[in-house]
């Protein structure tokens, strides 16, 4: 069963395990990423590393979905005005991979220090 899920592992990221060998892609799988406002960059970055297979992340992110973002950020769409950008951009990019934990905190990062 552990050679199956490697096997599915080896196909899944063989472009990326090309590129940074299988330790490079192993340390990527045992990364952990918190992310501190959701801007379209970090969520754009994010968005790259979950694809990429990291463990998991977490967005710390007060703000909510504002209409000024549509055209910026892709992670976010117009059903969801008003709504948690951190809880919105974390649904989404859980749903791109889904052997990547995701959370939020809908708290801005300065309320937390």
């Amino acid at each position: 069963m552990a050679e199956v899920q490697q096997d599915s592992k080896a196909k899944r990221y063989d472009r990326q395990i090309r590129i940074w060998g299988p330790e490079g892609q192993q340390n990527l799988e045992n990364s952990r990423i918190m992310l501190l406002n959701c801007s379209p960059t970090g969520s754009e970055t994010l968005k790259n590393l979950v694809l990429g297979g990291l463990a998991s992340f977490t967005i710390v992110d007060g703000n909510k979905v504002h209409a000024c973002e549509l055209g910026n950020n892709f992670l976010v769409d117009s059903n969801r005005l008003g709504q948690s950008r951190a809880q919105v951009v974390t649904d989404l990019l859980k749903e791109l991979n889904d052997s990547v934990l995701g959370s939020y905190v809908g708290d801005s990062p300065e309320e937390l220090l």
